[in-house]
């Protein structure tokens, strides 16, 4: 046949004759990491705070996304990519069950990437339309005294505790059959 229709013999013909010559389809998939879990927050019916808290975080969301990419952008893709929708009900809610006291707490119930730059802006937000009571922040401030025997809870679990027995009770098992507790497994 011709040049062109004439079978040419490969350069490389299998991973047997020449191994190195597959090596870049060595590459084995990504480690996923598992991150931390949020917390699970009971149901609540919102009211005029956390509407209020969530109109402020729109806002501030449409205005950091402007001011990054400029109107046209954000007209074309939204202001998500600053901070998404379900991250800022998210936040609503862990700010009704008062989970968000540090920017600790806030990445640990959220785990956005913006943490860093926007975090502080954002916690400035939420404790300026929902303030956290002050009997709380004063629990969560109290130092453990240096002779106490409890361990020394760091600031962000001493808050979720206080947080968490302050807003929920224990329920208890009661039998499907006559209602009364204590004689079921649980």
């Amino acid at each position: 046949g011709c040049v062109w229709c004439i079978l040419t013999m490969p350069l490389v013909c299998c991973d047997l004759h020449n191994p190195t010559a597959f090596s870049f389809l060595d590459i084995l998939p990504p480690v996923t990491i598992k991150n931390a879990a949020h917390s699970h927050l009971s149901k609540y019916t919102m009211d005029e705070r956390e509407l209020v808290l969530c109109d402020a975080l729109e806002d501030w969301r449409e205005a950091k996304a402007v001011a990054k990419l400029g109107s046209t952008h954000i007209m074309d893709f939204g202001a998500g990519f600053i901070l998404p929708s379900l991250m800022i009900d998210h936040i609503i809610n862990s700010t009704h069950h008062f989970k968000l006291w540090t920017i600790e707490d806030l990445w640990k119930e959220t785990h956005w990437l913006g943490v860093g730059l926007y975090g502080t802006e954002v916690l400035a937000i939420i404790h300026h339309i929902i303030p956290q009571p002050s009997d709380m922040l004063a629990l969560v401030r109290m130092p453990v005294p240096a002779h106490s025997t409890l361990q020394p809870y760091p600031q962000v679990q001493l808050a979720a505790v206080v947080a968490s027995t302050l807003t929920s009770k224990a329920r208890k098992n009661r039998c499907s059959a006559c209602s009364l507790s204590g004689h079921n497994c649980k």
